[in-house]
């Protein structure tokens, strides 16, 4: 594909390609000589005559796959350009880039951009990114001084975490020698067994004397009131959950409008310039694409902008072979126990499904249970180690699941969320102190009770 850039010495376009393009042919056509010897001198192809002579548009064979881009100095001269573009054999693709807001005549297949609003929107990512530089280096700031730091996830991280984590050591410039990742708890869902496998992604399994290695701790998709009174002080913390209460951080970066944390880091690595190799680009790309269901969910410019930067750096074959790993008999064993056990109450599906070896079972079983017909909201909930973890997935013009989730299970545990989807975790022990001992039935009518008195419902089928 070539670039052909029709336009005067005066204009914006000159500036375009201030050096040969390493990629595709550019070729200036200009109406001076002595601009088009500047042009030459400096390596680019040029060549001059009267841009109102069809012939110069001949003698630089202008064709179909052409791309021609076009700012002269008036109106006039932009319609005769275009008028002998028409004339053309095998038409071009042609752009107009206006100034001071004259808008000339111009075919329908001819299509203008106002310079103007290009400038706008270059000075806005501009100062954007001059804004994220100086986040960058304030968390560089808070974490420079440890020698060891560790990056902490949650117990069983999923995609979004594994990225940014891996993200964060990017920026800061570290390896995993001198920032490790670590959790209390192992990756167990097929997917994110897989990811890691593939990527070569190492997680350190912690115990709590662990901690006293470690100089500084960084949170990433995550935040302290998760591990309840098991961390020391933290030093940063970068997520894109809702607070569920409040606590201190040196660094602290929470965004709950964003589809991902892997958002954020996409951010912090354009804004330093950091190099992004295909390793973490698919790490990212993955985290971001799993966290919004491909931008389904919960999205905004910012997650767009950043999957439109990732797509093209990520190895989708990598990618493809994550979505699809094996499936344990046991998951199946247990999601048709779930659909056995459900309770519907209007467009609330419920189920309860027990013991579980996995806490990834529970939301995967939601998002599957929010496809049956007529199906708005998915509590899905069960017993994984020694808590009562419930489950919400809704569609996305059902809001509110976050306060609907807070509002019925706050007082027993922690409890949160986003707008289409929630998740509470309550200590077995705690609901046992309100209670009494509860068998798996007293616990699937607790949570229906619990969701159903907030909904302002009560049948239940």
């Amino acid at each position: 594909m070539r670039h052909v850039i029709i336009c005067q010495e005066s204009a914006l376009l000159t500036q375009a390609y201030p050096k040969p393009p390493e990629h595709g042919e550019v070729l200036y056509l200009v109406d001076d000589r002595t601009f088009q010897r500047k042009l030459s001198k400096a390596g680019h192809q040029a060549l001059s005559g009267d841009l109102r002579d069809g012939r110069i548009y001949q003698r630089a064979h202008v064709n179909r796959d052409d791309k021609v881009l076009v700012q002269v100095r008036n109106p006039e001269l932009t319609e005769d350009i275009v008028e002998q573009l028409q004339h053309v054999e095998s038409k071009p693709s042609v752009a107009v880039l206006t100034r001071n807001g004259y808008l000339p005549i111009l075919p329908e297949t001819v299509k203008h951009v106002s310079a103007e609003a290009l400038v706008a929107k270059a000075t806005e990512t501009a100062l954007s990114r001059s804004g994220t530089h100086h986040r960058v280096q304030a968390l560089r700031d808070v974490l420079a001084p440890a020698k060891n730091l560790l990056i902490l996830v949650q117990h069983d991280p999923d995609p979004d975490a594994i990225a940014s984590a891996l993200a964060l050591r990017t920026v800061l410039g570290r390896n995993k020698t001198t920032a490790p990742l670590g959790s209390f708890g192992k990756v167990t869902r097929p997917e994110n067994v897989t990811m890691i496998r593939l990527l070569e992604v190492e997680i350190e399994h912690l115990m709590n004397k662990d901690l006293a290695h470690y100089d500084a701790i960084a949170l990433v998709d995550v935040q302290p009131p998760y591990f309840g009174d098991r961390l020391p002080a933290v030093d940063a913390v970068v997520d894109h959950h809702p607070r569920t209460a409040d606590y201190e951080a040196r660094y602290c970066d929470v965004r709950t409008n964003f589809g991902s944390t892997a958002t954020i880091f996409v951010q912090y690595l354009q804004a330093v310039g950091a190099k992004v190799t295909q390793r973490l680009a698919t790490a990212l790309y993955y985290g971001l694409k799993t966290d919004t269901l491909f931008l389904g969910r919960e999205t905004t410019d910012a997650d767009i902008e950043a999957f439109t930067y990732l797509y093209p750096l990520a190895n989708h074959s990598l990618i493809r072979r994550m979505e699809r790993p094996e499936v344990p008999l046991r998951d199946l064993d247990a999601l048709g126990y779930a659909l056995r056990a459900r309770a519907i109450s209007g467009s609330t599906f419920f189920t309860h499904v027990g013991l579980v070896e996995r806490e990834d079972v529970l939301p995967q079983f939601a998002e599957f249970c929010l496809q049956v017909k007529e199906i708005e909201r998915s509590v899905v909930s069960g017993i994984f180690c020694g808590n009562l973890v419930v489950s919400l997935r809704s569609h996305p013009h059902v809001k509110g699941s976050g306060g609907l989730v807070r509002h019925a299970f706050g007082q027993y545990g922690s409890a949160g969320g986003h707008r289409s989807m929630a998740k509470a975790v309550i200590p077995l022990a705690a609901l046992e102190e309100h209670f009494g001992r509860l068998n798996d039935a007293d616990l699937a009518q607790f949570v229906q009770n619990q969701i159903l008195q907030c909904l302002g419902a009560s049948t239940v089928a």
